[in-house]
């Protein structure tokens, strides 16, 4: 069976992320440890190939770096210099909406179209080529694409006597957000038809799991405690960390460095049993109040997480009996700034943080089994908008008994051109308005 996955706004961590899961066995999400074949990827949109069905509602909620799962239908081949629309104007028909498309509903169906590209340069449009028969329609621009094939879909089924409502992307957009989705209800009363295009082949697809912004939403801003001011790693990124610590579930995980407690909050809804300290008393307060409002929010049993006020390089002292899986956390990132640091304040934060860092991993050893995992956060100070000044080497962790794991394998960086990882294999989470962004590291235990 085929599906694609829809990728965050950073792709190469929902990359990372994605191939994480799915390489470890995990039943309940379909996967039987039978290898999944990657057909294609994007920056937008990333096509697999599985053995076995998947859980897609279950993963849609383990993934925080996916946007939508889809269900791939149909591959259909297309010449280069012919548009969308074009390659598909003799395969929407009707019976083929309904058998293989739309759920059975009574009532006015409902369904949007979005287009996802699985070649960038199909955004310039596409180019006529000499002694060679293709039709543009009215315009070469692909926005226009959605609206040319949606209302042509349109078309087809009043024809036929149905009642049908039509949503669209926004104006220079080509798909559908996942709130649209969801708040006009597609999945229920029709379909979101999705088409991923390439150079000489489309899939056509049909969402089958859209990512729930309402939840996320409440975990993140309706919690009784937050820290605006130290900054705080967003619900989705937390749960993207976890999943590349390659643990199983009701494994024991380690955030030294917890604050409010959103990394401790992600891996209790993952299934983890999780270890929260932080040198911080109001940090460990908020923490303590956040995972009391969350354990009622979610109904999650008691004795899921416990709570330490302590350096973190004391904390495995305090921890000795416990056998941890890993070690998860945003970690210490340093002075928060408002704009560009000095070139001196930079290499003493530097310089200060690898101390810490040492004693912590050096500490953290005694905690973790062999390939035992640390994936932290560590400070790249953004200097342009694709540019960063980052931790100049990580080699001290290697006397430490540790080797840097690449977040994505070489052979698929290889394939996968697109990604934005750093010279050294890590990649970096941002946000426009920070200085300090966050470096995600994986730290391995020998």
């Amino acid at each position: 069976m085929k599906y694609a996955f829809v990728l965050g706004r950073v792709y190469t961590l929902s990359v990372a992320e994605l191939v994480a899961v799915l390489e470890k066995p995990d039943v309940s999400l379909g996967l039987t440890g039978a290898p999944v074949k990657v057909l294609e990827s994007s920056p937008e949109v990333m096509v697999i190939e599985s053995e076995a069905p998947i859980n897609a509602e279950k993963m849609q909620r383990k993934l925080g770096g996916i946007i939508k799962i889809l269900e791939v239908v149909d591959v259909v081949k297309k010449r280069e210099a012919d548009s969308v629309n074009f390659a598909l104007k003799h395969y929407f028909k009707p019976s083929v909406l309904k058998k293989q498309f739309f759920k059975e509903y009574k009532g006015k169906v409902q369904f949007g179209l979005s287009i996802y590209l699985l070649n960038m340069d199909l955004l310039k449009g596409p180019v006529r080529q000499p002694g060679k028969e293709s039709d543009f329609g009215h315009s070469n621009n692909i926005f226009s694409e959605p609206k040319r094939l949606g209302m042509m879909i349109k078309k087809g089924l009043t024809e036929t006597g149905a009642s049908v409502r039509l949503v669209l992307p926004e104006f220079n957009s080509l798909a559908l957000a996942s709130v649209v989705v969801t708040k006009n209800l597609l999945l229920q009363k029709g379909a979101e038809i999705c088409i991923l295009a390439g150079n000489d082949v489309v899939y056509t697809a049909k969402t089958i799991a859209v990512q729930d912004f309402e939840d996320y939403g409440r975990r993140d801003y309706q919690r009784p405690a937050r820290d605006e001011k130290q900054g705080m790693i967003p619900p989705k990124v937390a749960q993207i960390m976890i999943n590349l610590a390659n643990c199983k579930p009701n494994d024991t995980i380690l955030d030294p460095f917890c604050g409010i407690g959103t990394l401790l909050q992600e891996g209790i809804l993952l299934g983890y049993k999780m270890l929260g300290s932080d040198i911080n008393k109001k940090a460990i307060k908020g923490s303590e109040q956040n995972l009391e409002w969350f354990r009622n929010r979610y109904k999650i049993s008691p004795g899921k997480y416990h709570l330490e006020t302590a350096d973190a390089r004391e904390i495995p002292k305090l921890l000795a009996a416990q056998k941890v899986c890993a070690v998860v956390s945003e970690g210490t990132l340093g002075p928060i700034y408002g704009s560009y640091p000095k070139q001196g304040e930079i290499e003493q934060n530097f310089k200060d943080l690898t101390s810490l860092y040492q004693d912590c991993l050096k500490e953290f050893a005694n905690l973790l089994p062999s390939k035992g995992r640390i994936v932290m956060c560590i400070p790249a100070y953004k200097k342009t908008r694709e540019t960063y000044e980052m931790l100049p080497s990580l080699d001290f962790i290697k006397p430490l008994g540790y080797n840097l794991v690449d977040i994505i394998s070489p052979n698929l960086a290889k394939k996968m051109k697109f990604l934005k990882l750093t010279d050294r294999s890590t990649a970096i989470y941002d946000r426009k308005d920070q200085v300090v962004a966050r470096e995600i590291v994986i730290f391995e235990k020998i």
